[in-house]
C-alpha cells in the first residue's frame, strides 16, 4: 500500500471515504438513469416526432445503428459493489451508518439490474468489483431474481425516508437516497415485471405470485407502512409541486435531483418533459415556434380523446389553456404544462435578454399515483376486479374524472387501468414501453415492425436492445468477450 497514493485501504478507512464512494451511486444514478432514448422514441405518447420515425417503427438496422450501451448502467454496478466490497475497511462505523451504506449500494445494484432487464432482456450479472473477466450473458429472468434479490437486501436495511441521516447527523431531505419506500416501490416494480415477462414469453414460473407480491408492496406504499407517502388532493396541486422542486411534494418517493446551481450548464434529469417544452414555459419561444421546436408534440383533438370525460380537472392542469385553441399552420396543439418553471439565464445578445437552459424541474421517477395504478393492474390480472376498480377510481376520484365503469370504457378494465396510467404521466417520465410491454399490448400500441414480432422473436430478444458494440469488442474493433453472444434476434440483422 503506497503511501503516497490513494488505494481502497486507504480511501475506506474512515466514513468520509464510503460516503463520498456513496456520493457517486446517487451521481451515477442521477445523470445515468434518465438516458433511455431508445425506448422514449419508441413508446412516449406523442401525435409526432421532430425525428427517430424509423426507431419509432423498430427498424431493426437503425435500433443496431443507435448502438445504445450499457456501459453507464454497469458503472452504478461496478459502484455498488466497490462499497460492498470495501466497506469491512472502514474503522469506527456504526451499526446503523453501515446499515445506510451498505443498503444505498444494495439498492443501486438492484435498481441497474433492473434498468438492464428492462432494457436488455439478458445481461451481465457480475460476481463483485473485483473480478475482471469475460462473463456471459445471464438470461433475463435470472437478472431479474438478481435484481429483487439486492433490493430485498436494501428493504431489509434501510429505514424510512425521514429517518434518512446525513454523515453529521442531520436529516437527508432528497428523495434521491434510497429508503424502504424506494425499495418497495422498486420491488413492487420488479414483481410485477417477473410476472408480465413469465406470461409474456411462456416461461417457467408462478406469474400469480409475482402479482401477489407486486401488490403486497404497493399496499405498503399506500397504507403509509414504509414511509408516509399521501396523494396531491388536485392535479393542480401535483403541479405545483411538479413545478416547484424546492418544495417537498407529498406523493414523490423516489426522485431524481435536479442540481442548478452546479454549473451554467446543467440541465434536468427529467429528459422526457424537457422534450415537451415550447412557449409559454420557454419564454424565449412564441406560440408558431410549437411547430417544430418540440422533439414531442400533442394535438389538442388526440387529448380530447384521451380525457374523454370534459370534466377531468387533467384537461386543465396538465396542458395550457385547453379551452383555448392554439393553432399553427393548420394544426391545433395541445401544449403539456404539468411542468410551469423555467431556468433562464441572462442573455444580452437575445431579443429576450433570456436564453432558455431547462425546465426547473426534477425528475419525479416513481409517485404514489403509480402505486394505486400498479395495484390495480396486477389485481386485474389475478381477478380480484373488485379491488382493482377501486384503486382505478381513487386517481379517477383526485381527477374528479368519471368512474369506472363509465360509457367510455368500453374495452374492459385492464385496458381502462392502462388508458388511466397514460392519462396519469403523459408528458412526465419514460414508463410506457415498458407499461405496453408489461400488459402485453405490444400490436395494440406499438407499430411497424412490432406488429409483426413472433414468440419466438420475442424470446430471442426482439423487445430489447441488441447487445451493445463495446461490450464484445474495443474501440478498435478487437474482441475483448469471446464468451458473450448477440441476442438470435438481432444475430440476423448484424
Amino acid at each position: 500500500m503506497p503511501e503516497n497514493a490513494q488505494t481502497y485501504g486507504s480511501s475506506f478507512d474512515n466514513e468520509a471515504g464510503v460516503n463520498a464512494a456513496t456520493t457517486s451511486i446517487e451521481y451515477f444514478i442521477n445523470i445515468y438513469v434518465p438516458n433511455n432514448t431508445t425506448f422514449t422514441t419508441v413508446g412516449m405518447f406523442a401525435d409526432t416526432l421532430q425525428y427517430g420515425m424509423e426507431i419509432r417503427r423498430w427498424n431493426p438496422r437503425q435500433v443496431i445503428a443507435q448502438n445504445e450501451s450499457w456501459k453507464e448502467l454497469y458503472d452504478i454496478v461496478f459502484a455498488s459493489n466497490v462499497i460492498l466490497d470495501n466497506i469491512h475497511r472502514t474503522k469506527n462505523l456504526a451499526d446503523d451508518r453501515r446499515n445506510h451504506y451498505v443498503g444505498q449500494a444494495e439498492f443501486g445494484l438492484g435498481f441497474a439490474y433492473f434498468l438492464l432487464a428492462q432494457r436488455f432482456d439478458d445481461a451481465v450479472i457480475t460476481e463483485n468489483s473485483q473480478v475482471i473477466k469475460e462473463y456471459a450473458t445471464s438470461s433475463r429472468m435470472d437478472v431479474i431474481e438478481t435484481a429483487i434479490d439486492h433490493a430485498t437486501k436494501a428493504f431489509n436495511m434501510l429505514p424510512t425516508y425521514d429517518k434518512l441521516r446525513k454523515m453529521d447527523g442531520t436529516p437527508i431531505t432528497n428523495r434521491q437516497t434510497a429508503s424502504k419506500g424506494t425499495c418497495a416501490a422498486l420491488l413492487a416494480h420488479l414483481y410485477a415485471w417477473k410476472g408480465s415477462i413469465i406470461e409474456l414469453m411462456k416461461l417457467e414460473g408462478d406469474a400469480q405470485a409475482a402479482y401477489t407480491k407486486s401488490m403486497e408492496y404497493s399496499t405498503m406504499l399506500i397504507d403509509k407502512k414504509v414511509g408516509d407517502y399521501s396523494l396531491c388532493s388536485t392535479p393542480e396541486e401535483l403541479c405545483q409541486y411538479l413545478s416547484a422542486p424546492e418544495k417537498t411534494n407529498p406523493e414523490t418517493i423516489f426522485s431524481l435531483f435536479y442540481d442548478k446551481a452546479r454549473s451554467a450548464q446543467t440541465f434536468s434529469p427529467n429528459r422526457v418533459a424537457e422534450a415537451f417544452v415550447s412557449w409559454p414555459v420557454d419564454e424565449t419561444q412564441t406560440l408558431p415556434d410549437i411547430a417544430d421546436r418540440p422533439k414531442f408534440k400533442l394535438y389538442k383533438e388526440t387529448i380530447s380523446k384521451l380525457y374523454p370525460d370534459a370534466g377531468d380537472l387533467r384537461r386543465k392542469a396538465f396542458f395550457y389553456k385547453f379551452d383555448t385553441n392554439h393553432t399553427v399552420a393548420g394544426r391545433n396543439y395541445a401544449i403539456p404544462y404539468k411542468f410551469r418553471t423555467a431556468v433562464l439565464d441572462p442573455d444580452k445578445n437575445t431579443s429576450t435578454g433570456k436564453l432558455y437552459r431547462s425546465i426547473n424541474a426534477d425528475y419525479v421517477y416513481w409517485r404514489l399515483a403509480d402505486f394505486y395504478l400498479l395495484r390495480a393492474e396486477c389485481a386485474a390480472k389475478l381477478g380480484n376486479d373488485a379491488q382493482a376498480i377501486a384503486d382505478l377510481n381513487v386517481i379517477r376520484n383526485r381527477a374528479a374524472a368519471a368512474t369506472y365503469p363509465s360509457a367510455n370504457d368500453t374495452k374492459g378494465l385492464r385496458k381502462a387501468i392502462f388508458r388511466e396510467r397514460e392519462r396519469e404521466f403523459i408528458a412526465e417520465n419514460d414508463a410506457r414501453y415498458a407499461d405496453i410491454i408489461r400488459n402485453n399490448y405490444i400490436k395494440e400500441e406499438l407499430t411497424g415492425k412490432f406488429t409483426t414480432l413472433t414468440l419466438s422473436d420475442i424470446r430471442g430478444g426482439a423487445l430489447g436492445l441488441p447487445l451493445p458494440t463495446d461490450a464484445k469488442t474495443d474501440k478498435n474493433g478487437n474482441p475483448i468477450n469471446k464468451l458473450i453472444r448477440q441476442k438470435t434476434y438481432w444475430q440476423r440483422y448484424e
